[in-house]
């Protein structure tokens, strides 16, 4: 499994530009059908009852978990990064299990994980850089929200939401780190500087735009086109990041699951998702990647 792995990564990196292709026609598939996919697990739901699909889903999401690490242990006892490497899968499967217990309304939501490990383990392959596969992963993960906040479910009182991007993001993560196990990498010795790194890393082109979009973001709130809650006394504002102003932190609805969980904010959401990036960039700067057979 390990070398097949490897061989689907060093052909990725090889032909980039079908990689390219492959993540485009994935991101259209998992994209445009949500509305036809919710119906589905609607009727699945009623055929076998929301217990059994929730009770299936954590299943299959557990077995998922130990499957990929049945793959990602052996790999890194020769790994040159094995214990940075493998304190990040440890670390990135403990916020999976923080955001399933915090963040989720019902357990169907796992598939955020599964829809986005795919496309961070590509990424990963083809631009040899965890932040800048992120980043992918972040505007994909926005821009997947973006659609259902301002197309599908544009006139419904929701916020956009941040508790989705987060998932995504942790999902893309787990591919990520999934592709550094199998990949030739090692520790930078000695790591670059601080302001080298961050030059580095915002040359890239995704990086360079999450960037543009967080800087656009503070200008637009700053100007008071863009605000954190809709305010429909306020005729001057673009546009809002929420249509639901959650009361307390917990928040519970049954129509959306069995769970009480909390809501990410306006404010929250972009916080913890920079959070993050910031601590998977740490891997940019401590680790020198390269293909398996090729020069780290």
């Amino acid at each position: 499994m390990r070398i097949f792995v490897q061989d689907a990564f060093r052909w990725l990196h090889e032909h980039s530009r079908a990689g390219w292709a492959i993540l485009l026609l994935y991101a259209v598939a998992v994209t445009f059908p949500h509305e036809e996919v919710q119906s589905w697990v609607g009727e699945l739901a009623k055929w076998m009852g929301r217990a059994n699909l929730y009770r299936i889903a954590a299943a299959i999401g557990l077995v998922t978990a130990g499957i990929l690490s049945s793959i990602v242990v052996p790999a890194l006892r020769q790994h040159p990064a094995a214990r940075l490497v493998g304190g990040y899968w440890a670390a990135t499967l403990l916020l999976i299990l923080g955001a399933w217990g915090l963040l989720t309304a019902n357990n169907t939501e796992l598939v955020h994980y599964p829809q986005y490990f795919v496309p961070g383990a590509i990424l990963m392959a083809i631009t040899l850089s965890p932040f800048e596969s992120l980043a992918w992963i972040t505007v994909t993960a926005g821009l997947d929200e973006c659609y259902q906040y301002w197309g599908l479910h544009g006139g419904w009182g929701v916020p956009f939401d941040f508790n989705d991007i987060f998932m995504d993001l942790l999902g893309g993560a787990l591919g990520v780190v999934f592709a550094l196990a199998i990949m030739r990498c090692q520790r930078a010795s000695p790591p670059d500087g601080m302001g080298a790194f961050l030059r580095r890393t915002f040359s890239k082109p995704c990086a360079a735009l999450l960037l543009a979009v967080v800087l656009s973001g503070l200008a637009l709130g700053a100007a008071g086109k863009m605000l954190l809650y809709q305010d429909e006394h306020n005729q001057t504002y673009w546009f809002a990041l929420s249509r639901l102003k959650v009361q307390s932190f917990w928040f519970f609805d049954e129509t959306w699951g069995p769970k009480t969980f909390h809501t990410l904010s306006p404010l929250e959401g972009p916080v913890l998702l920079i959070l993050t990036l910031a601590f998977y960039a740490v891997l940019n700067r401590k680790l020198k990647i390269g293909l398996a057979d090729g020069p780290a």
